[in-house]
């Protein structure tokens, strides 16, 4: 049953129980149409007895390789732990089975927990009321076994735990990662109309983009495909400025193995030296992506500059441009299809040598780019079903090239024949070089350790537990 795809999450107590090699069962959640990137990341961290299911996939892991797992993935959501599956037809089922299990193997009668809920069945009409009863069980379980029950924190839980309904399969999971994976730290505050962090990996990988590769990210609205970009250039994990698991708290967890992944993940790094050239029209965009790239210690990994896609010329001859124009959702234009009509003639005219790929909501105005695509996926930015089009660009749609821009001492923001800065254009060029004053840097000291919660989950006889180190190691960097 191993190693095959699964349409669906629902699955049966056999098809629960630890993997073949006695590793606990961890469930990694992505995007729909991540799911094989997920697969091969997995593969890549040392995970084992892969399943790959809708949105997610199986996986069996040690504690070394949960934590290498949860630093270093690019394309997962979050990372859970299934410890409960049962049937229920209805909420009254699932308090009654809920509250049979012993609780106290994961959590004590004073932490705070708090329920999320993902429902997708015709036997739970209301899903909120169905995490009501969940909660009801996990507070009577306790009062009736010690008479103290825990209280629920919505914001900051010592517990967080997941109930996942598919019609009648109910399945419960502890949060192995706590704040979800997708929030690496750089975003800034107010940005417009954002992709999701782990999107933008998943769209590059998508195009065919590696380190090494000229990348081109001509709208770059808020810098997601950048910063995305330069991180995966920089060859550190993508959580690397991150101090904070939920697994942290569980009973059994070693702070050793922590210490002991990262020496090893900095060991193994490898920076790859990147040509990613980073514009937009608006100086706000602009000033938003230096100062994500400044929040994760990327300052430099990017050439930035403001410029108008429709003014802009290539200075390499081949490489990867990704285009994320506004779908006239969340940000108006007054004429989308003619926008996205001259979106394909500037990359005819001028980008001829390249791989171009957009991404929209709007399947009329794609359309209108007037070129034949040669790849083509659905993804979803939020709520919106999106198309992932790429396009093969070859010389033949390119007359009116100006060789004269490949030059190094060309600015990448514009040909000089294109567009002539004044004196107030630089100025605000200029201010650009200052971080938004909003952004707050994300602490990089290697010596904070986060602090011993006082609600440990034990687990024991959920997770592997490692062999202690010989030797105790100090802070490291």
């Amino acid at each position: 049953m191993m190693n095959q795809e699964r349409q669906d999450v629902e699955q049966t107590e056999g098809q629960r129980e630890a993997a073949s090699n006695g590793l606990p069962i961890y469930f990694a959640k992505t995007l729909a149409g991540m799911e094989r990137l997920l697969k091969d990341e997995l593969i890549e961290l040392g995970a084992t007895d892969l399943v790959v299911v809708r949105r997610g996939v199986e996986f069996g892991a040690d504690m070394p390789t949960l934590v290498r797992v949860c630093l270093c993935t690019r394309f997962a959501i979050r990372v859970l732990r299934p410890v409960l599956w049962f049937k229920a037809d209805n909420t009254d089922a699932l308090y009654e089975e809920a509250t049979k299990w012993e609780w106290g193997s994961v959590m004590s009668s004073t932490a705070t927990f708090a329920i999320d809920v993902t429902s997708h069945s015709e036997f739970f009409t209301h899903s909120q009321f169905a995490t009501l009863r969940l909660k009801d069980a996990i507070v009577d379980h306790f009062r009736t076994s010690s008479g103290v029950r825990p209280n629920v924190d919505r914001e900051n839980p010592d517990v967080r735990i997941h109930l996942h309904i598919n019609q009648n399969q109910v399945t419960i999971s502890l949060d192995a990662s706590g704040r979800p994976l997708a929030r690496r730290g750089y975003r800034p505050t107010g940005a417009k109309a954002p992709l999701s962090e782990v999107l933008a990996a998943g769209l590059l990988a998508k195009a065919g983009w590696k380190p090494g590769i000229p990348l081109y990210d001509p709208m770059c609205g808020s810098g997601t495909f950048t910063v995305e970009a330069a991180l995966w250039a920089d060859g550190y994990p993508i959580q690397w400025h991150r101090r904070k698991f939920a697994f942290m708290d569980w009973r059994g967890f070693d702070e050793e193995v922590w210490w002991d992944v990262r020496d090893d993940l900095k060991a193994e790094r490898q920076l790859q030296e990147s040509i990613i050239y980073t514009s937009d029209k608006d100086y706000g965009a602009v000033s938003q992506t230096r100062a994500a790239l400044s929040n994760m210690e990327l300052d430099g990994r990017a050439e930035l500059g403001r410029s108008d896609f429709f003014k802009l010329i290539p200075r390499t001859d081949s490489g990867i441009v990704e285009i994320n124009p506004p779908y006239g959702e969340r940000m108006q234009v007054e004429d989308l299809d003619a926008m996205y009509s001259a979106i394909g003639d500037r990359l005819k005219s001028h980008w001829a040598g390249f791989s171009a790929w957009i991404i929209s909501s709007d399947f009329d105005a794609l359309k209108r780019v007037g070129l034949k695509h040669s790849s083509r996926e659905t993804m979803y930015n939020g709520p919106l079903e999106c198309r992932w089009v790429g396009f093969e660009l070859y010389e033949g749609s390119q007359e009116n090239k100006t060789a004269a821009v490949k030059s190094e001492t060309t600015p990448i923001v514009v040909a000089a024949e294109e567009e002539v800065f004044t004196e107030s254009m630089q100025e605000s060029v200029s201010a650009v070089e200052e971080p938004a004053a909003a952004i707050e840097e994300v602490p990089v000291a290697e010596s904070e350790v986060a602090p011993e919660a006082e609600a440990k989950i034990d687990v024991d006889v959920l997770v592997e537990k490692p062999k202690k180190p010989k030797s105790s190691k100090a802070a490291k960097s």
